[in-house]
């Protein structure tokens, strides 16, 4: 046995879910990365701005002023804020009433932080091309002979790398549980996922475990609710391929059974025919046989007509618009020459204006066909047969009546069954099926079919009425 290759088109659903769980998980990873980061920041510096705003008050405390002098004393314990081995740099200035830097760093950016409170105002900003925290606060220094005024603004200052160093190591600290629980989720995922559609497989293996011809619904006990729309499908397409197996079915039983006696008799009149000596003898066993070939050929075309006409095979497509009139029109054209033989006066009354019908073409000509031959059989020579075609409402009606021996009431359902016939009427030539033929195609179109007899003396009237096709949209 060659192993089965899958398609390249193929996929596993599965498979598919788990990656597309994939990038929404790492949106979210990466909007709790930066939730934790930003964090970490915040936590860093409420940490090392404590230190920044002890050593801005150190060296406020150390402002005084005299006389309308300034003296500042910066203590070196307001300079020394940082834990040993940390490379930081600070940098301070005092700033004057007159907005004079009295000492420390006159670059020092302060614009927006002169003339702050008493508590210090902590901001980030860039100095010497650096990332720095600067700190400021007012510090009154209540002398009266001070020029503009009698505050100095302090400024203080430290570069940021310890901060963010910090930051990093709080930020990898608490990734690295969620990275662990991200694991496992991504795992405990995959295990829901399988056990998730371990129903789908195990119907799989339901199916497949089948007979070959067991078309028996699929059970839904047990199945889950997603999979309802599946198995529903699976069970819809099963009932068309059962009905189709029995139309089958019925088909080549029907055939074994009604070509079996013809065939008999074909071999039986070429048997005798053979034996003969006599020229008109065999002229007529011959004639026999090929009546014979006619009629076995005319049912196997119906045999095969009404196969395609059932609905269970679905075989008849490629409806199209077309006049309903003048297709009747044409087919008793056609049979006009059957008519001339018998001497029968076959007439057709028409529409003034086009009928027209969705449908297939071949199809509804065999039918028409079936009614006008049927008719023309079963008549006697010199009879009439009335074709008219008439519309009413949204429908368009086909009336063939004829003055035929008529059928009673009590066989008019029976005689829409396959290869029933009358008994007493075996002399039409006819094989049962040709109104089985009409109203499999009837139905098949939407229409229906009824059975009469004709208002003026004895016979049959036989309506077909179909929907006519809605109204061409206009451009």
């Amino acid at each position: 046995m060659k192993p089965r290759r899958r398609s390249f088109s193929s996929f596993s659903l599965r498979k598919r879910v788990a990656w597309a769980l994939i990038p929404p998980v790492l949106i979210l990873l990466l909007v709790n990365a930066f939730w934790f980061y930003t964090g970490a920041i915040d936590a860093a510096n409420r940490a090392y701005d404590r230190s920044l705003a002890a050593s801005l008050k150190n060296i406020a405390e150390s402002i005084h002023a005299t006389g309308g002098h300034i003296t500042v004393d910066i203590p070196y314990s307001a300079l020394d804020i940082f834990e040993e081995g940390v490379q930081e740099r600070v940098y301070y200035a005092i700033i004057g009433p007159d907005d004079k830097v009295i000492t420390g760093y006159d670059d020092l950016p302060f614009d927006g932080l002169k003339g702050g409170g008493e508590e210090p105002k902590i901001v980030d900003t860039v100095f010497r091309e650096q990332p720095i925290r600067l700190a400021a606060l007012s510090k009154r220094l209540y002398d009266p002979e001070l020029a503009g005024g009698d505050s100095v603004t302090v400024l203080f200052a430290e570069t940021t790398e310890a901060r963010t160093r910090l930051a990093f190591s709080l930020f990898l600290d608490s990734l690295r549980p969620q990275l662990l629980l991200l694991s496992a989720g991504l795992f405990l995922v995959l295990l829901v996922l399988r056990n998730a559609f371990s129903p789908l497989l195990q119907l799989r293996d339901t199916i497949r475990q089948r007979k070959d011809e067991d078309l028996t619904p699929v059970s839904a006990t047990n199945v889950p609710n997603e999979l309802l729309p599946l198995v529903d499908a699976i069970n819809y397409h099963m009932s068309r391929l059962d009905r189709l197996l029995q139309a089958r079915r019925r088909f080549l039983a029907d055939a074994a059974h009604q070509i079996r006696t013809p065939l008999t008799v074909l071999g039986t009149q070429a048997e005798y025919g053979l034996r003969q000596d006599d020229p008109e003898e065999m002229h007529r066993t011959f004639g026999s046989l090929i009546d014979t070939i006619r009629s076995t050929r005319r049912m196997a075309n119906q045999m095969l007509t009404l196969a395609r006409a059932e609905p269970a095979n679905g075989q008849i497509q490629e409806f199209s618009r077309l006049d309903f009139g003048e297709l009747a029109c044409d087919v008793a054209g056609e049979l006009a020459s059957l008519a001339l033989k018998k001497s029968i006066d076959l007439s057709f009354e028409g529409l003034p204006y086009p009928a027209f019908v969705d449908g297939n073409p071949t199809m509804l000509r065999e039918m028409v066909s079936n009614l006008i031959d049927n008719a023309l059989r079963y008549t006697p020579d010199n009879g009439h047969v009335n074709v008219e075609v008439l519309v009413s409402g949204r429908s368009v009606m086909l009336r063939v009546a004829d003055d035929g021996p008529g059928i009673p009431e009590s066989e008019r359902e029976k005689v829409f069954q396959r290869f029933y016939r009358i008994l007493g009427r075996g002399d039409s030539g006819g094989s049962g099926l040709g109104l089985a033929i009409v109203r499999q195609i009837c139905l098949a179109h939407g229409g229906r079919i009824t059975l009469g007899e004709r208002q003026a003396g004895s016979g049959l009237t036989v309506e077909v009425i179909l929907p006519l096709a809605a109204p061409a949209a206009s451009g």
